[in-house]
């Protein structure tokens, strides 16, 4: 899934790209990245330029979703109270490759001289 909004857009008293990523943790979807555009335009063809001079400080922002699709059709009616300008796409995709550490896993030990093993 993919959801594309403007920088300011608000969810009660929070930043909506902040709300979406809160309420997505709650409800435990897999991921999410927020991407903030560097340069780009929308529905009223107003540019979105990343510079501080710039007329418009409303700048695009996407997030990028993954979880299962039976996952994302059951968060999709939060999504649509909250999102109240902006555009929302749903996608198949093929995951190539899925990998993480354990958080507890230990990091690995760093040795200063070289390698010997006990047997």
């Amino acid at each position: 899934m993919r959801i594309y909004i403007g920088e300011s857009d608000r969810w009660k008293d929070k930043l909506l790209h902040k709300a979406l990523v809160e309420a997505m943790r709650a409800n435990d979807i897999a991921g999410v990245t927020v991407y903030r555009g560097i340069l780009g335009y929308g529905a009223h063809q107003r540019a979105h330029p990343d510079k501080p001079l710039s007329l418009s400080r409303d700048a695009s922002i996407m997030l990028s979703v993954i979880d299962t699709e039976e996952k994302l059709q059951s968060f999709l009616p939060l999504v649509e109270q909250m999102v109240e300008e902006g555009m929302v796409v749903l996608s198949d995709v093929d995951i190539i490759k899925y990998s993480h550490r354990a958080l507890d896993a230990d990091p690995p030990k760093s040795s200063t001289g070289p390698a010997s093993a006990q047997a």
